[in-house]
């Protein structure tokens, strides 16, 4: 987000940052709470590349490099293009591969390893970001009524390996108010390929967020159109 200013507060020395003003409010808002109007595939998808290039900067051109430990839909604030930024850097930590035993953050994005072992490195950012894309791509809470973790629910549902099979299962699995609209399938199943990479057990094993920002850029550029019978067959179309 963008600083404009900062004040102190001469009797008490308290200092305040002055952001810029975000009409959209959040994404989480977006997603989970009752509104009129839906975001469309387009539009998450435009968000999801807004993250991406916004970690992007605070992992490979900040010196050194910045950790959010804190990346959720509720702090993706959205402007008046409903364009993304990352807010709430309260719990960032400057440098990368440190140990704390302090583990702070929010219950469905924390990843496994920071969880356990108090790993701070750039993926678990990453990790989080995995469950953005996943709540992107179905509009579900992170952690359901029953307690059920959203991403673990996801590895389990696309850890088949025929494609035509997962293809079947992202339609049951889409947030509803997307099958009103003309989505691409190549799209959709290229955000759930790189959110389950995200999410993988191993850290060493996702991918960076170099890679993230590519993939997701390629799906942004895929022109298919889905017949009238909603999310059966492709065509390739003009952009």
């Amino acid at each position: 987000m963008k600083l404009e200013g900062f004040c102190i507060e001469p009797e008490e020395s308290n200092c305040y940052l002055v952001y810029e003003y975000v009409e959209n409010g959040s994404l989480y808002s977006w997603l989970h709470e009752d509104k009129n109007e839906k975001l469309n595939w387009v539009t998450r998808l435009r968000i999801a590349v807004d993250i991406a290039n916004g970690l992007l900067y605070i992992h490979e051109h900040t010196r050194p490099k910045v950790v959010h430990k804190d990346i959720k839909s509720s702090n993706i604030l959205l402007d008046s293009n409903m364009r993304a930024k990352i807010a709430n850097f309260g719990l960032a930590k400057s440098g990368i591969n440190a140990i704390t035993m302090h583990i702070v953050g929010t219950q469905g994005y924390i990843s496994p390893e920071y969880l356990a072992d108090g790993i701070v490195s750039t993926k678990m950012d990453v990790f989080s970001f995995g469950v953005v894309l996943l709540e992107l791509i179905s509009g579900k809470e992170v952690i359901d009524e029953e307690g059920n973790v959203l991403w673990a629910s996801a590895i389990k549902t696309f850890e088949v390996k025929n494609e035509q099979e997962k293809a079947r299962r992202l339609k049951e699995w889409l947030d509803k108010a997307m099958l009103k609209e003309t989505c691409s399938m190549e799209s959709l199943m290229g955000v759930l390929h790189v959110a389950i990479a995200c999410l993988h057990r191993d850290p060493s094993k996702r991918p960076s967020i170099i890679d993230i920002v590519y993939s997701l850029s390629k799906c942004e550029e895929a022109g298919f159109e889905l017949s009238d019978d909603g999310f059966g067959s492709e065509r390739l179309v003009a952009r």
